[in-house]
């Protein structure tokens, strides 16, 4: 049985790893051609399933490469039902509308079946059971008739239902607010809004680029509709799918997946849910934002760092839309590029910066002080020797034997000559200790 928090363990490079993220990039790249393609040609819903298919055949053996899961038979299931995922996404948005409804219908009654089976782990029930919410979800907009359904108000209406039947299972199951990830987290929270406003504003600039959406036509009192977007971006569009598919979805597939394979199996799952914008680069873009939401849930144990994200990544699309005119200038560009930088400076570990300090060095050890002390107090005896060897050797070389010499060539007459120095021959007159010469100590003092 896994602990709650699945760890992500660090991925060290291998010559097989580097070969298999060689071919990922590869075809990724051959995936982000094909999706230029499709949107260059105006192609028919069929190229988009193929395109969905090998995208996230893909994801799934990413997810599988990370790190291999404890059970197979698991990791099977979830990808399976991640598969009847994708079928019902291409039969509700194009293909077979009433088929997607009756497929999604029978995949949420199927799921919610095998949860209840005894024999299977808690663990396995609960994900399978949560992997039927996503199913139910779909069929939120049933209970609603087609011309209720506009703009303003599907979302609200809709999200108001699937967060309705979220919270329901949740009371059902007793599931606490903090393992769902409605918590302040590990991390201040003025941290977390602050990196999720800064990925946001830039997620929502270049989502905008992928969709080209139509230019939005306020009505009434600008002010008045942007705040209304921001409390349904905010509240329902945010709230709702983080809560689905972070706080419920990769919660319960971190309990019998590894970290990563959850991350990335949520991650799929998210981005099938954009399959109604019909561009295979939004499905690219959708799986790459599930990734960066589902990491930041899973290093917070918060909500709020990805409902930020969330909420502002599609509030500032809709801004950009309702004024692509004053939006899409360089000016502005560079001004949220600036305000998305400025943003992080509260993430900074600054106060690890403040206490850098200079490496100093090691202790010295008592032994090496004591030998350092020892030389220390030897340093003039040292001296010592080495003067009294360079005035011998001066003396030998500038003096020659006093013997050889008339004693009155070497003092004056008055003086009497009464002993010589044994080392340099210097003649001493009486009463010296030292020879003047070279400072020999006489071992017997020269008495006049």
């Amino acid at each position: 049985m896994r602990s709650e928090g699945a760890s992500i363990k660090s991925l060290k490079l291998s010559s097989q790893r580097l070969l298999a993220v060689a071919a990922y990039a590869m075809v990724w790249a051959s995936l982000l051609y094909s999706a230029f393609t499709l949107i260059l040609k105006q192609a028919d819903i069929v190229p988009y399933l193929y395109f969905a298919i090998v995208a996230m055949i893909l994801g799934i053996l990413a997810s599988l490469s990370m790190e291999r899961p404890a059970s197979m038979k698991v990791f099977l299931g979830l990808s399976t039902a991640t598969i009847v995922l994708l079928f019902e996404e291409a039969l509700l948005n194009g293909l077979h509308p009433d088929a997607g409804l009756v497929l999604a219908l029978a995949a949420a009654l199927s799921l919610s079946s095998a949860g209840s089976i005894p024999k299977l782990r808690e663990e396995v029930r609960y994900a399978l059971q949560v992997t039927g919410l996503v199913f139910a979800s779909r069929l939120a907009f049933i209970p609603f008739p087609q011309r209720f359904l506009t703009v303003s108000t599907a979302p609200p209406s809709i999200y108001t239902l699937i967060i309705s039947v979220t919270i329901a299972f949740m009371v059902v199951k007793r599931i606490s607010l903090t393992r769902v990830g409605l918590t302040p987290g590990q991390y201040s929270i003025w941290k977390q809004i602050a990196i999720g406003a800064s990925i946001g504003l830039l997620s929502g600039l270049i989502e905008y680029w992928i969709l080209k959406p139509e230019p939005i036509q306020l009505a009434g009192d600008s002010l008045q509709a942007i705040l209304y977007v921001i409390i349904v971006m905010t509240v329902f569009v945010g709230f709702g799918e983080e809560l689905l598919f972070r706080g419920l979805v990769q919660e319960s597939y971190q309990k019998v997946l590894p970290a990563w394979s959850a991350i990335l199996m949520a991650s799929i799952q998210f981005s099938l849910m954009h399959y109604g914008w019909l561009n295979p680069l939004e499905l690219l873009f959708a799986y790459g934002m599930g990734i960066i939401f589902g990491y930041s849930f899973w290093k917070t144990k918060s909500l709020t760092a990805p409902i930020t994200t969330h909420a502002l990544g599609n509030i500032a699309m809709f801004i950009i839309a309702a004024y692509p005119h004053l939006m899409l200038t360089p000016t502005a560009i560079g001004l949220m590029a600036m305000i998305a930088v400025v943003l992080l400076l509260p993430v900074l570990p600054w106060r690890r910066l403040s206490e850098l300090k200079m490496r100093a060095l090691p202790p010295l050890k008592k032994e090496y002080w004591s030998k350092a002390k020892k030389h220390f107090h030897e340093i003039p005896m040292t001296a010592n020797r080495l003067l009294q060897t360079m005035r011998e050797s001066v003396s030998r070389t500038l003096h020659k034997p006093e013997e050889t010499l008339p004693l009155s060539d070497q003092y004056p007459p008055t003086s009497t000559a009464i002993g010589v120095c044994p080392d340099c021959g210097r003649v001493l007159t009486g009463g010296e200790i030292y020879c003047d010469v070279c400072g020999r100590r006489l071992l017997h003092r020269v008495r006049s």
